[in-house]
């Protein structure tokens, strides 16, 4: 017999019932009903840009940079590592939507980076943290912020570069992808490394990174 899903009513009791019942009901009803005075029809899907992002709840693109639905093409995971499935999404956003910038956007205080850090790289934890695993053996150095920074440098030079649809589309400027990592206490953005403007998608040459501010600060 198949399981039978619990419904839980807008005016539910946030203290009674199952775990989660009064988080979803706080939801739904904070929930803005859009409906009234829309026009009918299904709203346009016109991103003009691709973000690769960790999965934390304090860094959402939309939020970040200011922009209404339809306007970014959001792919989170913790991390912000580019797994196949990421990196799979990514290409229907440039190939099949047609946006003409990827961003790679990471942030301090990440708690996938510092479980790379630390080396918790074993368990359910290791599909997101192995790529940041890696970095952290090779460079053990590394404090977790520059670790950080090190991996979505990486993660831009991995999409930009060889014989995939991103390098392509960066040969036919058609394309750039840009990393960068958002200050969770300076509410910055630092702009790491961009391509094809600091990337060889060839050779994946390196150049001085540079800093811009939070879009709302600089409008």
């Amino acid at each position: 017999m198949p399981e039978q899903l619990a419904i839980v009513p807008v005016d539910h009791d946030p203290g009674v019932g199952p775990a989660g019942a009064g988080t979803w009901a706080r939801l739904l009803a904070a929930h803005v009903d859009r409906s009234a005075g829309r026009r009918r029809g299904v709203p346009d899907h016109r991103p003009s840009a691709a973000i690769l992002a960790c999965s934390d709840a304090r860094v959402p693109p939309s939020v970040i940079f200011d922009q209404p639905a339809g306007e970014l093409f959001v792919v989170r995971i913790a991390g912000n590592s580019a797994s196949a499935e990421a990196v799979a999404s990514l290409t229907y956003a440039v190939e099949v939507l047609g946006v003409d910038t990827i961003v790679v956007l990471g942030h301090t205080h990440c708690g996938a980076v510092a479980a790379a850090a630390a080396g918790s790289c074993t368990g359910a934890l290791a599909p997101i943290v192995e790529p940041i695993c890696r970095l952290a053996i090779d460079h053990p150095q590394l404090d977790p912020i520059a670790l950080g920074e090190l991996h979505v440098r990486r993660t831009v030079r991995a999409l930009a570069v060889g014989a995939g649809p991103f390098a392509a589309a960066i040969r036919r400027g058609e394309l750039s992808v840009v990393g960068a990592v958002h200050d969770l206490e300076e509410g910055r953005i630092s702009m790491l490394e961009t391509a094809p403007a600091t990337i060889n998608p060839d050779t994946s040459e390196r150049t001085v990174s540079s800093t811009i501010p939070h879009l709302s600060e600089a409008s």
